[in-house]
């Protein structure tokens, strides 16, 4: 698995050169190199940009970067690195036949931590097999200041409802914030973007500005991570966050 994680710092005044390099060695048995090669000025604030790819990551296993969990319980769901086409992806793997009620499987970067970002992820939504006639595929999206499992702000790409939504969850209460009605394709990669800052959560879908909405229910930095219906099959790729804070 490939973790990249630079710097960008916004333009103020006084310039101090500055180079850093730091090597991280056997981090659950993978080699993982960042840097940050940049001036500093005086009052800045950076901007660090932390990247996922899945490629390198051992296939059949949640890779040692992400945690898993549940909101709600019921028979455990698998988050698992899978070989498609000639890359390795994130693969959350449920059960098409069942839809439980209030159960989301939750899979998110460990020990991360953010208020204000812009979190950005590739997912490809796998098309219900015809042999499971009630079979839909009933979304995937990414998750934002997760405190734990039961508590987090969910952007979700639905595609067999045509709609892209924004949620709290709360106390593992799962409520509508924002929405918008856009086709969303099984069989096909789409980008799903969140921006976040402070009270603000702006909404996008394949580059196109969707809805912004605001919302004070959890105002401190948490988690971020990814999120699936367990009644699916769904691919992820490319887990970016550009932090702020």
């Amino acid at each position: 698995m490939k973790v990249r994680i630079g710097a960008r710092l916004l333009p103020l005044i006084v310039i101090v050169p500055a180079c850093v390099t730091w090597l991280l060695d056997d981090v659950d048995g993978e080699r993982h190199r960042f840097s940050v090669v940049s001036p500093v000025r005086a009052g800045d604030q950076p901007r660090r940009s932390v990247s996922y790819s899945f490629d390198g990551a051992p296939e059949g296993a949640l890779p040692g970067d992400f945690l898993a969990g549940m909101t709600g319980r019921w028979r455990k769901t698998e988050w698992r690195a899978e070989k498609l086409g000639a890359n390795i992806v994130l693969a959350h793997v449920g059960f098409w036949e069942e839809d439980p009620d209030d159960v989301f499987p939750v899979a998110w970067v460990r020990d991360s931590k953010a208020r204000d970002l812009r979190l950005t992820v590739r997912l490809f939504p796998v098309h219900p097999p015809a042999s499971v006639k009630s079979a839909v595929h009933d979304g995937a999206g990414i998750v934002v200041r997760l405190k734990d499992p039961d508590n987090y702000y969910l952007l979700r790409a639905v595609p067999h409802e045509a709609r892209v939504r924004l949620y709290k969850v709360e106390n593992g209460k799962r409520s509508t914030l924002a929405g918008k009605d856009i086709e969303v394709p099984t069989g096909q990669w789409h980008e799903l973007q969140l921006l976040v800052k402070g009270n603000a959560f702006t909404a996008y879908f394949n580059g196109a500005k969707l809805f912004a909405h605001e919302d004070k229910t959890f105002e401190e930095a948490g988690a971020f991570g990814l999120w699936c219906k367990p009644n699916n099959v769904t691919y992820f790729d490319d887990l970016n966050a550009d932090i702020a804070d």
